[in-house]
């Protein structure tokens, strides 16, 4: 697999270490997902620090990537210890000034909520 664009690796060591302080994220930050959309940075951090069970507790590990400048997508396994959730996920990651500025995540929630 091609090297993983620096950014998006860190995004995925701070899931996988649980130090999500240190995300990678720019301050105007929008996360889509099935669960609808989420903005800015400060709204998210909100909602992960209040499912904090849900959130973290992953392990996520890479199957493919694509990249094309400073955008990237990437197919990864989720399992949480936390939950028992194991899922597959493919997000696109948009990258600007050395943060991601936005996330579109595709994967299937089945009955699974998120309380914002």
């Amino acid at each position: 697999m091609k090297t993983i664009h620096p950014i998006v690796k860190k995004w995925f060591d701070c899931w996988n270490n649980g130090v999500i302080e240190d995300l990678p994220i720019a301050d105007d930050f929008s996360h889509t997902s099935p669960f609808g959309t989420i903005t800015p940075k400060s709204e998210y951090m909100d909602i992960v620090l209040k499912n904090k069970n849900d959130f973290l507790g992953n392990t996520l590990t890479i199957i493919k990537q694509i990249q094309e400048d400073e955008n990237v997508c990437v197919q990864f396994e989720q399992k949480n210890k936390n939950t028992g959730l194991e899922m597959t996920v493919c997000e696109w990651y948009n990258i600007k000034d050395g943060l991601i500025k936005s996330i579109r995540s595709f994967y299937n929630i089945g009955n699974a909520e998120i309380k914002g």
